[in-house]
C-alpha cells in the first residue's frame, strides 16, 4: 500500500527532523568527554517544532467536503403539523 505525503507535510517532517538531529550533535559536543547526546531532549525538540508547524500550516491535510450541511437549530425532515 502506498501513502502519499504532500509536498508540506514533507517538509515539517524533515525541518522535525533536521531539527532533532541539531539538538542531538549540539547536546553530544557539549556535554563534556562521556557525553552521548540527549536523544530524549532531540525527540522532544523535534516533536514540539513538528507540532507547531503543522498547527501553524496545517500539514497538507486536504479535508473532503461532504454534502450540503444543515443550518444550525433546524433538522432534515420539516414536518410540521
Amino acid at each position: 500500500m502506498t501513502l502519499h505525503i504532500s509536498p508540506l507535510g514533507m517538509g515539517i517532517l524533515v525541518v522535525g527532523l533536521v531539527v532533532g538531529y541539531t539538538v542531538h550533535h549540539h547536546t553530544k559536543r557539549s556535554s563534556g568527554p562521556a557525553g552521548k547526546g540527549d536523544v530524549v531532549g532531540a525527540i522532544a525538540a523535534a516533536t514540539m517544532v513538528v507540532t507547531a508547524l503543522v498547527l501553524l500550516f496545517g500539514g497538507g491535510s486536504q479535508q473532503q467536503a461532504s454534502g450540503p450541511e444543515a443550518p444550525l437549530g433546524t433538522t432534515q425532515s420539516s414536518s410540521r403539523t
